[in-house]
């Protein structure tokens, strides 16, 4: 849409992916996918006499091959730790390979990739947020009332389509944990459910039946297109369980909207979650602190009121689409001016 407003053009292409399979033919078919899907690439690099290819993720190196294929140079980008642990190492030598520059969100990423490009080789930057529009006013009674939340009962929520890197498990025990304690609490996964996850999310629906949630009236999960503001507007506490991340971008839309964040301490989280100050960073898979944290923030009002404003502040500050968009264009520009590999 957004690329349709302002005039920009965009071809769409099939890309194929690695797939979990020890199928012979499944991982042949991907590959055949990958060399249509890299010609597709040249084709479009010869066309629009394209001299510079940003790679949005090198797990996927269909526009990497494409742009050293036609002899362009190539911005990579490594946005987050969904790569697998023991495959990081082979993206890091391979963009080291290939890159002449790279881009990750946050500086603390840059050392969960071992043999990456080294520190001076890369853009650090953090996700855009349009902190105009993610501004809390009131919590937005039309969208309670259609979910069916009582806003004058406390609500804890988290944002990310439902994935075991989200760690939802954690993100329940801990809402069990905080209805002990308060009754009456309810809590908001919004997130789609890819065809993929369809089985984890079965799961987490049994989990919750284990730990005694209701869903509908303990546990709200939200599937639709929407942006994030109204329902981050319904939150008193945000909370980020993921076991990996970059710089969760609903994580900033929380902070720009005042909400008191709860954030697992992974991947560039650090880099923007100054513990204490504008948030509060946990370890990964750790419901026990979790949940003292968020009964913590809703007992306490005018700290989690003070943390929210810190962390309007910081995304004002540091998340702009201006900064963004700066830190883009300088990894553009040093890829232009980097000798050819």
């Amino acid at each position: 849409d957004i690329a349709i407003r302002t005039g920009i053009s965009y071809v769409t292409s099939d890309i194929s992916r690695l797939r979990n399979s020890y199928n012979p033919i499944v991982q042949m078919n991907v590959l055949l996918g990958l060399i249509k899907t890299v010609n597709e690439i040249r084709k479009i690099i010869r066309n629009l006499e394209i001299d510079v290819v940003v790679v949005q993720g090198m797990e996927n190196p269909h526009g990497a091959i494409a742009a050293r294929l036609e002899g362009k140079k190539v911005v990579g980008q490594i946005l987050g730790l969904g790569i697998p642990t023991n495959a990081r190492r082979i993206i890091s030598l391979w963009s080291r390979a290939i890159c002449d520059v790279a881009m990750m969100p946050g500086l603390s990423l840059h050392g969960h990739f071992p043999g990456f490009l080294q520190r001076e080789d890369c853009v650090f930057f953090i996700p855009p947020v349009d902190h105009n529009k993610y501004f809390f006013n009131q919590k937005s009674q039309s969208l309670a009332n259609r979910i069916g939340i009582d806003i004058s009962r406390p609500v804890v929520g988290t944002i990310g389509n439902v994935n075991p890197a989200k760690d939802y498990i954690t993100f329940l025990a801990s809402a069990a944990e905080v209805s002990r304690f308060l009754p009456g609490t309810q809590f908001i996964v919004k997130g789609n459910v890819p065809i993929s996850q369809t089985r984890y999310f079965h799961s987490l629906l049994s989990y919750c039946k284990k730990l005694g949630l209701q869903r509908g009236r303990d546990i709200f999960f939200i599937q639709d297109s929407d942006d994030s503001v109204d329902i981050i507007s319904l939150m008193d506490v945000y909370v980020q369980p993921s076991k990996g991340e970059g710089i969760s971008t609903a994580l900033l839309e929380a902070m720009s909207m005042e909400r008191p964040v709860v954030a697992t301490e992974v991947g560039s989280t650090e880099d923007v979650v100054n513990d204490g100050l504008n948030g509060f960073l946990i370890p990964a898979e750790d419901p026990q602190k979790a949940s003292e944290l968020i009964l913590h923030l809703l007992k306490y009002s005018d700290k989690a009121l003070a943390l929210g404003r810190s962390a309007r502040q910081f995304v004002v500050e540091n998340a702009s689409i201006q900064s963004c968009a700066s830190a883009h264009i300088r990894a553009i520009q040093m890829a232009c001016a980097a000798k050819t590999k």
